[in-house]
């Protein structure tokens, strides 16, 4: 017999495979609407007609599109997601090299802005309708205005350009070859600026909401009965509201990964990151289809995990989302 929690993991299952059929379908078609040809990017500057025929065929660009997604489909359902036309390897070898990049800088920024974010929800729901709480919601209103690119580029040009403070590109220095625990101490200082504009907006987005659930929270009965025992503040608010305020934390936190990382490509232009939000720019100048078409379904599948991942972590904080 299957538990509640296994069930809904099974229907989140059920639900993901058409997700990415769609997802596989929508990116193949839409990629190929693009203005620029593909073969005339490979062949170079003036190719003959004889070679661009030739290319053409070799790629299979010759064929109706429908034939060419159909092929594609059957390759992708063993694993092969073809070769990436400009670096000539399998694209699941291009988009892994490039993912742990990525996995770090995302990876740090949602820990970060899921840290501060509860935090900051929290002081400003205990302080409800006070000054505090009003510069917080604006302060997060204000957050979650500001542009990525534009709060990259300002912080670049305050923090590394004038004040020089911290790299203002790439993952680790250029001209040197640091290993060890220096190695690490050069990464963490390469990430400060790109991690904190890509935690930027979904700190104020985890606060508002924090806050939100927890007023809410706070104004149960079962608050006012953990009051009359003589409850302190601190475990009121810790282990009796936020208990059941997050829910809906960890529920913004999956629903929000997808925003993070699409915002993870201007990020990684913006710093020179060696992520696959980079790898999704230089597919898209270079018209490299397969690649492409890769990155969308490898990330497509990331973001439906975490979602699925968000969905049991609810169910198991909170019984009633078992059913």
């Amino acid at each position: 017999m299957l538990t509640p929690v296994a069930r809904l993991l099974l229907r989140r299952l059920a639900l993901a495979v058409p997700l990415v059929v769609a997802v596989v379908t929508f990116t193949f078609f839409l990629i190929r609407l693009a203005p620029g040809d593909p073969a005339a990017i490979l062949a170079g500057d003036a190719p003959t007609p004889e070679f661009l025929a030739q290319i053409r065929a070799e790629y299979g660009f010759d064929q109706p599109i429908w034939a060419q997604f159909l092929a594609f489909l059957g390759k992708a359902i063993t694993g092969d997601f073809g070769v990436s036309l400009y670096t000539k390897q399998p694209v699941f070898t291009v988009i892994l090299e490039r993912f742990p990049a990525t996995v770090l800088m995302t990876g740090t920024a949602m820990i970060v802005a899921s840290i501060i974010g509860v935090l900051v929800g929290v002081a400003s729901a205990n302080r409800a309708g006070s000054p505090a709480d009003a510069a917080i919601s604006a302060a997060s209103l204000l957050g979650y205005s500001l542009p990525g690119f534009w709060v990259g580029q300002l912080l670049v040009l305050v923090f590394a350009v004038g004040l020089d403070w911290f790299p203002a590109t790439g993952m680790e220095a250029a001209r040197a070859s640091y290993t060890g625990w220096r190695h690490v101490e050069d990464v963490a200082w390469h990430m400060v600026l790109p991690v904190t504009t890509l935690a930027l907006f979904l700190l104020t987005l985890i606060a508002r909401f924090t806050r939100a659930a927890m007023i809410e929270a706070l104004d149960q009965d079962y608050v006012l009965v953990a009051e009359a025992k003589g409850a302190s503040r601190g475990r009121i608010l810790w282990h009796h509201a936020f208990r059941n305020a997050c829910v809906t934390t960890v529920t913004v936190i999956g629903l929000e990964f997808g925003a993070v990382l699409a915002g993870a490509v201007v990020v990684e232009i913006v710093f020179g990151w060696p992520g696959l939000g980079r790898l999704f720019y230089d597919a898209i100048y270079r018209r490299d289809f397969p690649l492409l078409t890769g990155a969308f379904m490898f990330s497509s599948m990331i973001v439906i995990l975490v979602n699925m991942v968000s969905d049991v972590a609810c169910a198991l904080l909170d019984p009633r989302i078992r059913r």
